[in-house]
């Protein structure tokens, strides 16, 4: 029970993670003397340019900013598609890992299906796929709503996952 909320919170910290990252940018020490150039201009890469020579450098034409896609992914939906595959992925083996060492299905939905291993695949890829896809059809008119939930759902299989674990060490 204890190890519960911290699970969670290192959980969410990771699955919301990528929408916190930023560009990393490299810096001069600043004990570093600079020549002097002049009059200086900085390059969209960071670069000092002399105002002489910025005139002469030849500049390329941008296209403009095309607006995302309706429906497209974030970098948030995506990490959350990866980690739902992941916790599917986790269920597996910490179920097998129950069953493997004499515990049985607690999921009665589920318990016919554990004994062919190949079918209790092929349904949680089915879930995870189906998770996906639902979240995709949220996310065209919410994407907040398509966020959390995924959230909730990816919480729930924590909680499966870090249980199926605990029963498989206490039948060791």
């Amino acid at each position: 029970m204890s190890r519960r909320l911290p699970t969670a919170a290192v959980l969410m910290a990771l699955l919301l993670a990528p929408s916190f990252v930023s560009t990393a940018r490299a810096q001069q020490r600043p004990d570093t003397p600079q020549p002097d150039l002049g009059p200086l201009a900085v390059s969209s890469f960071g670069q000092s340019i002399r105002l002489a020579d910025w005139e002469q450098t030849p500049s390329l034409p941008l296209a403009p900013p095309r607006p995302p896609k309706p429906g497209a992914s974030t970098i948030t939906l995506n990490s959350l598609y990866a980690s739902t595959v992941a916790l599917q992925a986790l269920d597996i083996h910490s179920t097998f890992s129950v069953l493997n060492n004499g515990g049985g299905e607690g999921n009665p939905v589920m318990a016919g299906v554990v004994t062919n291993k190949a079918a209790f695949i092929g349904i949680k890829a089915a879930i995870a796929t189906g998770t996906i896809l639902a979240a995709r059809q949220i996310g065209k008119r919410n994407k907040m709503a398509a966020i959390v939930t995924l959230v909730a759902i990816n919480s729930a299989y924590v909680f499966v996952v870090q249980h199926n674990y605990a029963v498989a060490r206490s039948l060791k």
